[in-house]
């Protein structure tokens, strides 16, 4: 915690504790990977991902580009 932070608590403690609580949300937000259809297949046993260079079956750098 800074110092300046520790002075807003002790100036404003009300608008102290709504910035706080935003902080705490804003944390607490789930993160999530951007949704969408994979873009990628692996050439050896068919996995599809959206990861460009590794298959997570395969453990290998096997992904291609899924043609359309």
């Amino acid at each position: 915690m800074s110092i300046v932070e520790s002075l807003k608590r002790l100036v404003d403690p009300v608008q102290a504790r709504k910035e706080e609580a935003e902080r705490k949300a804003a944390r607490e937000q789930p993160v999530r990977e951007a949704e969408g259809p994979p873009a990628f297949r692996c050439r050896v046993c068919g996995h599809l991902g959206r990861d460009a260079m590794f298959c997570s079956e395969c453990l290998a750098a096997t992904m291609q580009p899924i043609r359309k």
